[in-house]
Parts: C-alpha cells; sequence; structure tokens
C-alpha cells in the first residue's frame, strides 16, 4: 500500500492528461448527477460521487460500435472496422462497477471471444476508489460487491488529505512509479485506517434485504410460475427499458447496417438493446416468445439472478441502484422485488435453501468474426408464393462445411443481416442451399436478388442434428410449413447415406397445396420404395386439386406404426405445431429422448451473446437450435 497526498495526486492525474498516447475518463459533475467524461484537468475529477448515470462499461462496450464497413461503389468488399486501440485509463470507479466489468469479462469470453470488446479491455488502466458517498438506492455491500480485492490497476481510498493506494497490477504500479511524485509507503496506521473506511462503507446502504441473498437463485426457481406476482410487480412497467441500458452488467445488443445516402457505402454496427423491450424476442415471422410485460419484467430478474448464476456462478447484480433511480414508475428495485419474494414464499409455505454452487467451465474457442465472407447466387428457383431456394457458393471456393440443422447469418449489405437454416446435405460439396421465405426486411430484400449477385455468409453456427447418432435408428420425420427447409438438410444426407438408417417415414403438412414446398421433390420421394411419404394440407380451395389427406400434420400420425423404441421422431414447424405433435408422439410411447426438435428465435450474433434468442437459461444460437425433448421439456418458454 502507497500514500500519496490530495495535492500530489492532482498533479499525477494532470500528467497522464498531458499524455496524449492515452485518452483519461474520470468521474466529473453533470447538473447534481455524475459521469464518467474525458477529463481536461485533475480539477474536474469528483471522487466523492455516490454515483454515475452510466457505468464505465460503456467505454469497452460502446453504445453505438462499428462492426465493419463495406462498399459496393467498386466491386464489392468488407471489412473488420478496427478503431485505433489508444490505451484508456478511467479513474474513479467504485467496486462495484469493476465487479461488474470482472463479470463482462466472463460474459463477453464464453463460446468465441469477443475482440472489440478486449481490444479496448486489455488496453485500458482502471483507477478505482472506495465508496465515499452511497445513493440512497444503492445495495452494493448485500451483493458483496462494496469493496473488492482485485480487478483493479490502483485503488484509491480517501484518507483526509492523502490517498492510500492499492497497487493491483503491474501496469498500475509502472504508472504510478513514473507520473507521481512523493509517493511512500503506507504506515501501520494507514492500513488501519484504511481498513475501517472498508468496513464503515459495508454499513452504508439504506436498503435492506430480510434474507441472506445467496437465497436469490432458489427464491426466483420457486416463484416462476406465480404470475399473479409478476403481475402485481410489472403492471405499471412502461416498457421504456431504462433500467436495463443503466446496468452495469446488461450486454444484449442489436446489429444493424448503416447505409450512407449513395446506399453505395455503409457499416455494420450493434448498439445496446434491452430484454424489457417490446420487440426484444419478436421474430421477423411475426411470433413475440415474450409478448406480455410479466414475461419480459420476469426474465429481467431471472437472466440476472438465476440463469447467469447456473451459467456462470455468480449473480449478476452488483448492487449499484442504477435501476431504481431510473425508474419511472419506481418499480425496479431489486430490493423491494426480492424481499416480497421472500415473504410470499414464506406465506405459502415453501421452503427454500441455498442454491447448489453449479460446476463452472468456461469455454473459449477463438474469436467472433462479426465480417461474413463473401459468397454468390448460383441458382434462384421460385418455390411458392414467398419462398424461393437460393443456391450460393463461396466466393473463396471452401466448402461451408456445415452439420445438418445448422444455420448460417446472411448479410444483404445495405439492409441487415438474418438467420436462416441450412437446407442443403454436407454430402453436397461446392454450394449450399437456404430456403427463404421473405418474412422481415433482410429475407424481403434477398428475394430480389438474382444469380450473380452477392451476399456475405457468417458461420455455420449452432447444434445440429447428430446424424451419426442416428444411424442404424428408424427415423420419423415430421416437417409442418416451412419447417421441411431445414429437416430436408437431414432428410438428404440419410437419403445419400441410405444403407446407414433403419426405416424412414416423413409427414408433412401445410395449409394448402400452393404453398407445398420441394415439390418435385416430393413427387420423387413418393415414387421410392425405401422410405415412406405421406403429405396433407389443412385444408383445399374449391380452385385447387388434391388427392392425399386433408387435416393438421397431427392426424397423420395415427396412420404410421413404428416401434417407439427404435424410433426417433425429428420435428420442424411453426411455434404452434409442437404442444400438438408431441402431444401424438407421446401418445404413441415415444421416449422424451427419441424426440428431436429444431426451434426458431431472433438469432441475431449466432455464439449467445446478444441475448435475443433466449430462453430461460438456454441460447437457442449456441445450444440449439436443434434440441432433445428430454433437454427441453421442463424449459417453460420453449415450447
Amino acid at each position: 500500500m502507497k500514500i500519496i497526498s490530495k495535492e500530489d495526486f492532482s498533479d499525477f492525474v494532470n500528467a497522464l492528461i498531458r499524455n496524449e498516447s492515452w485518452n483519461v475518463f474520470g468521474v466529473k459533475s453533470k447538473g447534481n448527477k455524475f459521469a464518467f467524461g474525458l477529463l481536461e484537468s485533475a480539477s474536474e475529477l469528483r471522487l466523492d460521487y455516490d454515483v454515475t448515470l452510466l457505468p464505465p462499461k460503456k467505454y469497452f462496450f460502446p453504445q453505438r460500435e462499428t462492426l465493419f464497413t463495406y462498399d459496393l461503389s467498386n466491386g464489392f468488399s468488407a471489412k473488420g472496422f478496427t478503431a485505433e486501440a489508444k490505451p484508456t485509463i478511467i479513474i474513479g470507479v467504485h467496486p462495484y462497477d469493476i465487479m461488474a466489468l470482472l463479470h463482462m469479462d466472463e460474459i463477453f469470453r464464453e463460446t468465441k471471444s469477443d475482440p472489440y470488446y478486449f481490444e479496448k479491455r486489455n488496453s485500458s488502466i482502471i483507477i478505482g476508489v472506495n465508496i465515499q458517498k452511497m445513493s440512497k438506492w444503492c445495495f452494493a455491500p448485500l451483493m458483496g460487491c462494496a469493496t473488492v480485492e482485485y480487478g483493479y490497476d490502483l485503488m484509491l481510498t480517501d484518507l483526509g488529505n492523502r490517498y492510500a493506494i492499492n497497487i493491483g497490477s503491474q501496469k498500475g504500479e509502472e504508472l504510478l512509479e513514473k507520473y507521481a511524485k512523493n509517493v511512500t509507503n503506507a504506515l501501520a496506521r494507514d492500513i488501519q485506517l484504511v481498513g475501517q473506511k472498508k468496513r464503515e462503507i459495508m454499513n452504508m446502504s439504506q436498503q435492506k434485504f430480510d434474507f441472506p441473498p445467496e437465497l436469490i437463485p432458489e427464491l426466483l426457481e420457486k416463484i416462476y410460475e406465480e404470475s399473479g406476482f409478476w403481475e402485481k410487480h410489472s403492471y405499471k412497467c412502461l416498457a421504456c427499458g431504462s433500467c436495463v441500458l443503466v446496468c452495469p452488467t446488461c450486454y444484449c445488443f442489436d446489429v444493424k447496417d448503416n447505409p450512407d445516402l449513395s446506399l453505395e457505402h455503409g457499416e455494420r454496427i450493434r448498439t445496446w438493446d434491452g430484454c424489457l423491450l417490446e420487440d426484444f424476442a419478436k421474430i421477423a415471422s411475426g411470433e413475440n416468445f415474450r409478448r406480455t410485460k410479466p414475461t419480459r419484467y420476469r426474465h429481467r430478474y431471472f437472466k440476472k439472478g438465476k440463469y447467469l448464476f447456473d451459467r456462470f456462478g455468480f449473480i449478476s447484480c452488483v448492487g449499484c441502484g442504477r435501476c431504481s433511480s431510473n425508474c419511472l414508475p419506481d418499480i425496479a428495485n431489486p430490493v423491494n422485488l426480492f424481499n416480497d419474494m421472500y415473504h410470499e414464499t414464506l406465506n405459502k409455505g415453501i421452503r427454500v435453501t441455498h442454491a447448489a454452487v453449479p460446476e463452472v467451465n468456461i469455454q473459449t474457442e477463438g474469436n467472433i468474426d462479426y465480417v461474413p465472407r463473401l459468397a454468390t447466387i448460383v441458382r434462384k428457383k421460385p418455390m411458392g408464393a414467398n419462398e424461393a431456394l437460393f443456391e450460393i457458393k463461396l466466393d473463396d471456393g471452401s466448402d461451408l462445411g456445415h452439420k445438418p440443422g445448422q444455420f448460417v447469418e446472411v448479410s444483404v449489405f445495405g439492409v441487415g443481416e438474418a438467420p436462416i437454416s441450412l437446407s442443403s446435405s454436407p454430402t453436397k460439396k461446392g454450394t449450399f442451399e437456404l430456403c427463404v421465405r421473405k418474412a422481415g426486411n433482410v429475407t424481403t430484400k434477398l428475394h430480389t436478388l438474382n444469380v450473380g449477385d452477392r451476399v456475405g455468409i457468417r458461420g455455420p453456427f449452432g447444434n445440429g442434428f447428430d446424424a451419426d447418432f442416428l444411424k442404424g435408428k428408424d427415423l420419423l420425420f415430421i416437417a409442418g410449413g416451412l419447417g421441411i427447409a431445414p429437416l430436408r438438410s437431414l432428410f438428404n444426407y440419410v437419403l445419400d447415406n441410405r444403407n446407414d438408417y433403419g426405416r424412414v417415414i416423413l409427414l408433412y403438412g401445410c395449409k394448402e397445396p400452393r404453398e407445398s414446398l420441394f415439390n418435385d421433390e416430393l413427387l420423387l420421394l413418393a415414387q421410392r420404395d425405401d422410405m415412406e411419404f405421406k403429405p396433407t394440407v389443412n385444408w383445399c380451395p374449391e380452385d385447387e386439386v388434391w388427392t392425399g389427406n386433408i387435416g393438421v400434420i397431427t392426424t397423420l400420425i395415427p396412420q404410421v406404426d413404428f416401434d417407439p423404441e427404435k424410433t426417433y421422431a425429428i420435428v420442424c414447424g411453426p411455434p404452434i405445431m409442437y404442444e400438438f405433435v408431441i402431444g401424438d408422439l407421446k401418445e404413441k410411447n415415444v421416449p422424451d429422448d427419441h424426440i428431436i426438435l429444431s426451434l426458431e428465435r431472433r438469432m441475431k450474433c449466432g455464439v449467445g451473446k446478444c441475448g435475443h434468442c433466449q430462453i430461460n437459461q438456454i441460447y437457442v444460437c449456441k445450444d440449439g437450435p436443434v434440441f432433445s425433448y428430454s433437454k427441453i421439456k421442463g424449459v417453460p418458454e420453449a415450447l
């Protein structure tokens, strides 16, 4: 521990500011509030603040960030955007915000590391300060985040006319040695005084839990289905997203294109987003998987207190109180909600114990690449009024290398990017196929493109069908509407390796005959003697001809005899279909782990970062989109 006078500390800060090789940010007054901003002088620095408007995460995960730029004017090109990695020094970070950054580090490192975040994070220096004044909303002491022993380069404690400085890294030590003067070693009394200050901080909070906060994950688990509780707490919610946008541990984002006026150049950007916003979980076809205020409000608390705890082992709330202070209807205070939750469980006689510490195994497989590979449309075939089949070839000549059931992110530059399931088998070399329905902006624009036009491709992503595991098994494919497209990737793989699989049955249904897809292929399937094919339509208009079954897809299941112990059912279709198909399969005694589902959600990033595809604790883009029913049977938002 070191000691420096406040006058010498000001000189230290001014010396840092004069060095133009880095940006120096610190806490400044903004009216009667406080905010992190670029420092021009040490006199602007306010280390006696209570809380800042926004957390310092904005310097590593900005509200708006360029992922890459593109140029359509001279041929076609796209390149990653790399900001000048000018080192950043941030002065005056409270311990709870330091802890929040440590949480963000783990989140942005998991699966695929985010180079945009870590480029800025690794070139930064964090100079923290122990809390002197605490906002009335702050409950950091209750969350164990009011003081920290690591995560900083230097940590200040105000001792009146001087600061005690804890050195947390070699970078911090070198900075102090080079730019600070008259720094001395702390005496025993100084060390004791710092300890006393930290103990005082632990008693500053005006907020109080009526229970040990370690119970939060289990409290949430017990109260999930209590819809009345969530309705009571959310009915005043304005769905404005203020609470999540000021949170130091919220990391959800949206990705969109920003073309210039000429439409020849542009950039793809990511911007902060929030799970409390009404359309956050809405997909292009119109389904909203979290359409009510109570479900969105509940998701916010579950994500912080349960889902991230199960994934990383920490409750991702540091107690800063920003959500409470920024909520206009005053319903965002976690302490009030959890206290009410605790008493409600007690009144219902529900026993709550400490959550078991989860096993945490964070895997990182390289960096996320947000820059798509360029590809060319080599064939376009209309499939229906709103569907078309695109055959695409990567411009670098490589194979996509996908597994059946995976998806890619398709870019139409200037419009955006959309997730689309692969429709072709990996046995098809050189090109791959996508069956695309006009639904949102990207897919509508994609339908206007023709052979020779170029698109961007990221992926393949996700957990596909385990074709090797299914070898030797009887397979029952059940496809509804556009669900035939992702199933086709596995179905054709099975047909290309027909001797490796047992009995093969395809049940395919759509609303009316004109909506049937892949009709030429279906006609050929009907002529094969090594598989069974049964089609159906919900209805047949008078001006159409149909000689097959009429009824919803489930009317076909009783028409097929199969051994449930030897058969695996592979299901894909509109969301409303799953409940009824699964119900009929269960009546046939098909085991849960013999039912395989492909789910659709709004998969914006492809690597479990943006949050849009999250269903309870599962990220569809990373953990799916293919799931065994046994794995998601108890997941309320899945089906």
